[in-house]
């Protein structure tokens, strides 16, 4: 037994914060060098693996391809982050079914692919200081180069990482950052995403700063009991990238959550040359705020470095003050008390944007998920984007934070360290899990392993427990007889209560249960359109209904409450069904948090709230006089059901059950009244809806930030012409925007929709092959008078660039001339280009005599923006060529391609049993946002929503 002397009590000493946030000053108004700003804006996609993988294994800076600093990216598409490429893809029969359906992975080489290029320039003043890029989480094998120079090659498609590239960087200068992303290879066996879907930061610090994750904060009370004073231990490491030592004072002030100085202290530090070293202060003051998930107070950290009486450095983190532990009998302690989790499971998943969701989105999904009662988040199966675990300190959501994969490998404990240290601060992480349903749980290897992963995330957080998502029974041995907490994935019944008895001094935690499948507004199994009943009747083998896994939860305390699989339903995994089916049931909200009827079980008994809820909708045309299934979720005392004021009969509620009518159905009314102490406190009623007649449109908010990252999540609803919804409506809508915003994404929770989440704008642009090339040999390209604009050409060689290998021998130089026709209609389109399928071995290319560009890289096809140099009519264009090894020249093809306006894509979207929804995305214009929705026959609707002004957050322009 590994407990040893442990009391039954793990104590998890308090709080924490939602990690490092800069400072909101300027680096000048705050005195200090660090600057940590946004690249989400300005870059350029290409899908399709057409260069390699842009490295140059020889000598450094010799990247190749899009790599290359000088590679044009001129028809790249234009996006920003975050960005998931999967989800623009089509739906594919042949492809992985638990991810979605979407042809990526094995067997879709050319989907898996993707480049990502951005151009950016630093400051001359930048010169000195330390210079990092940080990438929050790309999906999933990355290679990244700046400047055409190899920085990093990063394999998990869930932590983030960061590269320092002073040395390469270009202070005063041109900067190109080059990202490759392989998606060729999954991690999970369920909706990944593809590309950049999270977010970039470049970050600026003076040579002496505080490291990367480097600070931590938290809370001691006396016997881990929030009474008395608090004290705060705060751990700051210092980085020196200098060649003399440093001498710093770090100073740490608190604030409380109304922005006062509660206290604040000094502590001298000397750092030696390239080299690190820790200040550890610690502060004590009275009448601490504690932080819950129902008064989520935070409070704030202020660290500020100085050199001498130079400010070197500033950082603020918030966190909050708070107690937590696991007790072997009276579960989960939050603040001292008995804390029921009531929790949910969940991916990075969500209509219209697949992985990629913007920080809006994660106040959203978790406010959804309050809104029932849920008070716990398990990040299922990997590291959470950061913004999520601010959603959760900030709203109020006590967390599980889940690491990826089990592993004592060093590549591994890198990932899980990084993962602590990022996450430690934040008072909603309550509880570490080292892994989920790993195979090796069970065998003393996998003992060993988490012996090993426990004992890091110890030294590094002393104040959390550990777990394990294990989905075994009854069973001690291997990774259970290491683990804080004992886990549990299912299994509910004798398995539990047994090995409760056999362990008494081990605290459990339901880390996964329910996985009750079905379908929003659909009461019965349907397996041709892959449809699951909303009764709460559905469950595979290892599963249970929603019911039977509470009511076995609730009476006993020991358990700590669990984690229901899953909150939103996601994409990947379609339970019981496949194909046509492209997403799971298991969720208790759809896809776009639209709530299924489960919700309100939940909601019964997880909230304060009075809640009465029917089930199914009364709309049955065709089924008069037949018996209709009537369900009741409530927590009333009891329930009277009533159809067109006729009663049917009062019931009394069972605790955390529901209440039962079998109905002769009869269009009309059906309702509901529910009594607390005998006196009536809720009504509620579902009304057979007509035919559908109108568009509603309804705004989650109609006040959003101008900063182009705010979004608005607008739910569509296709009502009658009482204004009713129609439930079993599937109208296709079109949609327009105009005004201060864009359509992000569209999306309706029907598990076997194929219709797009996103349109893309089509490229309008006319290619034009230019054949007929003539050359002369040269003997060196420096200024060539051949490559002027009305150079005679005539009796030169004529010579065909279309060939797979160039005309000239080794050594040799060549200028290649060609002259094509233009109209003053061809000027006038968007944008004019040339296109080299190759330049061998180097190139420099000129229009009329003007040098429009240069070519380095023979191995990749180049493209050169040519629209400033041409006139009307006649137009010349000439290469000089210079050839070392091999055969060269010009070949593989040249085209001129003019781009017209794009075609702007037409949004729409099918509504699902009534409701579809769209999100819509500030721009940095402030002003009204319009949109309208249409539908054939349907009276169309129009919403507006207001684009507030504001000061965005600093970002790399």
């Amino acid at each position: 037994m590994k407990f040893r002397s442990q009391p039954s009590l793990i104590l998890a000493a308090m709080l924490l914060c939602g990690g490092l946030i800069s400072s909101p000053l300027t680096a000048g108004e705050a005195g200090s060098a660090r600057e940590r700003l946004l690249m989400d804006f300005g870059w350029k996609f290409h899908l399709g693996d057409d260069w390699g993988t842009g490295e140059d294994l020889a000598k450094a800076g010799g990247s190749a391809g899009p790599a290359r600093a000088e590679f044009s990216d001129n028809t790249w598409r234009a996006i920003r982050l975050p960005h998931d490429w999967a989800i623009e893809l089509p739906f594919d029969e042949h492809s992985d079914g638990s991810h979605g359906f979407k042809p990526v992975g094995t067997g879709f080489a050319k989907n898996s692919v993707g480049w990502y290029r951005r151009t950016f320039t630093l400051p001359r003043e930048d010169a000195g200081k330390r210079l990092w890029l940080e990438f929050d989480g790309a999906y999933r094998d990355c290679r990244l180069f700046l400047n055409g120079y190899f920085i990093g090659h990063h394999e998990s498609g869930y932590s983030g990482f960061r590269y320092d590239v002073t040395d390469v960087a270009n202070c005063g200068g041109k900067n190109v950052l080059a990202v490759l992303v392989d998606a060729s290879q999954f991690e999970g066996w369920f909706y990944e995403g593809a590309g950049l879907y999270r977010h970039v930061w470049l970050v600026k610090t003076a040579p002496l700063a505080i490291a990367p994750h480097g600070i931590f904060v938290h809370t001691r009370f006396q016997n881990n009991l929030p009474d008395g004073p608090v004290e705060v231990p705060i751990s700051v490491e210092l980085h020196n990238s200098q060649e003399a030592a440093a001498d710093a004072a770090v100073k740490c002030e608190i604030q409380d959550p109304d922005g006062k100085s509660v206290a604040e202290i000094q502590q001298s530090v000397r750092i030696g040359p390239w080299s690190k070293a820790e200040a550890k202060p610690r502060i004590v003051f009275n009448s601490p705020v504690l932080w819950s998930p129902e008064m989520p107070k935070l409070y704030k950290l202020v660290t500020t470095v100085l050199a001498g009486d130079k400010i070197v450095d500033r950082v603020e983190t918030e966190f909050g003050i708070r107690t937590v532990a696991f007790d072997a009998e009276k579960g989960f302690l939050l603040n001292g008390k008995p804390y029921e989790l009531k929790g949910t499971c969940n991916h990075q998943d969500h209509a219209g944007v697949g992985a990629a969701l913007p920080d809006r989105l994660q106040y959203f999904r978790i406010a959804r998920l309050k809104e029932m009662g849920d008070n716990a988040y398990r990040t299922s199966h990997d590291p959470p984007t950061p913004e999520l675990l601010e959603a959760c300190d900030r709203l109020g959501m006590v967390v599980m934070d889940e690491n990826r994969l089990l592993g004592s490998d060093a590549a591994n404990l890198e990932r899980l360290e990084d993962l602590v240290r990022r996450d430690r601060n934040h008072p909603s992480v309550v509880v570490w899990s080292i892994a989920n349903e790993e195979g090796v749980q069970t065998t003393p290897t996998g003992g060993r392993i988490a012996e090993t992963m426990q004992g890091l995330i110890h030294r590094l957080d002393p104040t959390r427990s550990c777990t394990m998502a294990a989905n075994v029974g009854n069973y001690f041995a291997g990774l259970n007889r290491i683990i804080d907490v004992r886990g549990w994935n299912y299994h509910i019944g004798k398995d539990m209560d047994d090995y409760h008895a056999a362990h008494p001094a081990q605290p459990n935690v339901g880390t996964e249960q329910a996985s009750t499948v079905s379908t929003r507004g659909i009461y019965a199994n349907d397996a041709p359109r892959g449809y699951v009943s909303a009764y709460d009747d559905n469950a595979p083998p290892w599963a249970n209904t929603t019911e039977t896994w509470w009511k076995f939860f609730a009476p006993r305390p020991w358990l700590s409450g669990g984690f229901a699989w899953t909150g939103f339903d996601y994409r990947g995994e379609p339970t019981p069904y496949s194909w046509p089916c492209i997403n799971s049931h298991f969720g208790i909200v759809d896809t776009c948090g639209f709530p299924k009827d489960n919700f309100y079980y939940y909601q019964a008994w997880w909230s304060e709230r009075t809640v009465l809820h029917l089930l199914p909708h009364w709309t049955w045309p065709g089924r008069e006089d037949q018996e209709i299934d009537v369900r009741c979720f409530s927590n009333c005392d009891e329930v009277e059901l009533l159809l067109n004021g006729q009663s049917l009969g009062r019931q009394t509620m069972p605790r955390n059950s529901h209440l039962r009518w079998k109905v002769k159905y009869a269009p009309g009314t059906l309702s509901a009244k529910g009594f607390k102490g005998g006196r009536m406190v809720a009504e509620e009623k579902v009304e057979t809806a007509g035919a559908p007649a109108a568009l509603k449109l309804v705004a989650d908010r109609q006040g959003i930030q101008a900063d182009a990252e705010d979004l608005s999540v607008i739910t569509v609803q296709v009502t009658d012409d009482q204004g009713r919804v129609v439930p079993v409506a599937g109208n296709l809508v079109s949609f327009e925007v105009s005004g201060a915003g864009k359509i992000l994404g569209v999306g309706n929770g029907d598990p076997s929709c194929h219709e797009p989440d996103t349109y893309i704008d089509k490229d309008s642009r006319r290619s034009i092959a230019l054949n007929d090339w003539r050359m002369q040999n040269v003997p060196n390209t420096k200024e060539r008078p051949e490559t002027a604009e009305n150079f005679p050409d005539t009796n030169w060689q004529k010579v065909d660039v279309r060939a797979d290998y160039g005309p000239l021998g080794p050594d040799t130089s060549a200028v290649f001339r060609t002259a094509f026709e233009l109209t003053p209609a061809d000027l006038a389109s968007t944008n004019l280009l040339v296109t080299f399928g190759m330049i061998d071995d180097e190139g420099w290319v000129y229009v009329n005599g003007q040098l429009a560009g240069e070519a380095h890289d023979w191995s990749s096809s180049q493209t050169f923006a040519i629209r400033k140099f041409l006139n009307p009519g006649r137009n010349s264009l000439a290469v000089a060529v210079k050839n070392g090894q091999g055969s060269g020249g010009l070949n593989k093809g040249v085209e001129l391609e003019i781009e017209e306006q794009p075609v702007l894509a037409q949004w729409k979207r099918s509504v699902f049993n009534g409701l579809a929804e769209i999100l819509v995305r500030s721009t940095k214009e402030s002003g009204d946002l319009h949109l309208v929705a249409r539908a054939p026959g349907l009276q169309p609707a129009s919403l507006t929503v207001q684009a507030q002004a504001c000061t965005p957050r600093p970002a790399v322009p």
